[in-house]
C-alpha cells in the first residue's frame, strides 16, 4: 500500500551532517527537567592528595617491573613527594578543580587519552558489545529487532524529555551528564584526537539499519505516529530482501579502522 511504499528505507546517502550547537543541559537549568534536577547538588570529582596518589601508583607499576626498575621507580616517585614540582603540580590540579562550572576536573583529559585520542581501532579496543538472552516470545529477527526498537525509542523519547527519572544509590542520586550522549551523537574521526557531535532529536526521527554491508535510513514517524512493532518489522524485512539481494562495497569495515587511517578515509 502507499504507506508502505512511503516508509520503505532507501539506502542513505552521503550527506555532510553538522553538529548540533545546541548547548547541553545545565545544572540548574529549569528546562533540564526531572533527569537532571539533582545535577546542581553533586558533589566535584575531588583531587586526591598527593600522599595518596604516588602510593597508588607504586601498587599499580609494580606488578610490571623488575625489582631494580621498581626500586629505581620507587626512589624517583619519592624525591618527586618531597619536590617543590611535585607540590606546584598539585596546586595547579586543585585549582583546576575549583574553577566556577568545571564539576570534574579530570573529564576532558580522560574523554581525550583514554577515548578521542586513542588512535588503536574502538573495535575491539574500546568498544564493549551487548548480548541479547534469548526471547522466546520472538523468535523471527526481524521481530525482535522491532520490538527493540520501539522500546529503545520509548526510553528516548524520556531521555529527551527529560522526564526519565536519574539513576539513584543509597547515598543520592548519579551524573546524568551521559545521558546527553546516549541518542543522536557520534563520534568523528579527526587528527590528532576525534570529536563527538550531537543532533537534535526532533529533527532526526529515522534509524540506520546495517545488512550485508548496506546502509538504509528506516524513518519512525509517520504522520506524527510512531510505527507499531509490527510495521517496523515489515520494513525491517523489506530491508532484508532488498540488501540480500544485491552485493555492496563493505564501506562499514573502514571505522574499524586505526582512527588515523579512518580520519584520512573520512574525508575523501
Amino acid at each position: 500500500n502507499n504507506k508502505t511504499h512511503a516508509l520503505l528505507a532507501a539506502r542513505a546517502q552521503s550527506t555532510t551532517a553538522m553538529p548540533s550547537a545546541t548547548p547541553l543541559r545545565k545544572p540548574g537549568d529549569p528546562a533540564a527537567g526531572k533527569l537532571f534536577e539533582f545535577q546542581a547538588q553533586l558533589p566535584k570529582l575531588p583531587v586526591p592528595a598527593l600522599s595518596e596518589t604516588l602510593p597508588k601508583y607504586l601498587r599499580t607499576v609494580e606488578p610490571l617491573l623488575s625489582k631494580e626498575a621498581y626500586a629505581q621507580t620507587k626512589q624517583v616517585v619519592e624525591e618527586f613527594a618531597q619536590s617543590s614540582q611535585g607540590k606546584e603540580l598539585q596546586r595547579r590540579l586543585e585549582a583546576r578543580a575549583a574553577e566556577p562550572g568545571r564539576p570534574n576536573w579530570l573529564e576532558e583529559w580522560w574523554n581525550d587519552l583514554s577515548y578521542m585520542g586513542y588512535r588503536d581501532p574502538v573495535v575491539p579496543y574500546v568498544s564493549y558489545f551487548y548480548a541479547y538472552k534469548d526471547d522466546r516470545l520472538r523468535r523471527k529477527p526481524t521481530q525482535r529487532a522491532a520490538a527493540i526498537v520501539r522500546a529503545a525509542w520509548e526510553f528516548r523519547r524520556q531521555v529527551g524529555s527529560r522526564e526519565l527519572a536519574p539513576e539513584t544509590t543509597k547515598a543520592g542520586a548519579l551524573c546524568s551528564h551521559s545521558y546527553n550522549y546516549m541518542f543522536n551523537a557520534t563520534r568523528i574521526p579527526r587528527k590528532p584526537s576525534d570529536i563527538e557531535a550531537t543532533y537534535d532529536l526532533a529533527a532526526n526521527e529515522h534509524i540506520a539499519v546495517v545488512r550485508n554491508s548496506q546502509f538504509f535510513a528506516l524513518p519512525l514517524v509517520y504522520g506524527g505516529l510512531l510505527l507499531s512493532a509490527a510495521e517496523i518489522e515489515a520494513q525491517l524485512d523489506r530491508i532484508v530482501e532488498q540488501a540480500d539481494s544485491a552485493a555492496a562495497v563493505p564501506v562499514g569495515v573502514l571505522t574499524s579502522d586505526n582512527r588515523d587511517l579512518w580520519a584520512d578515509n573520512y574525508r575523501l
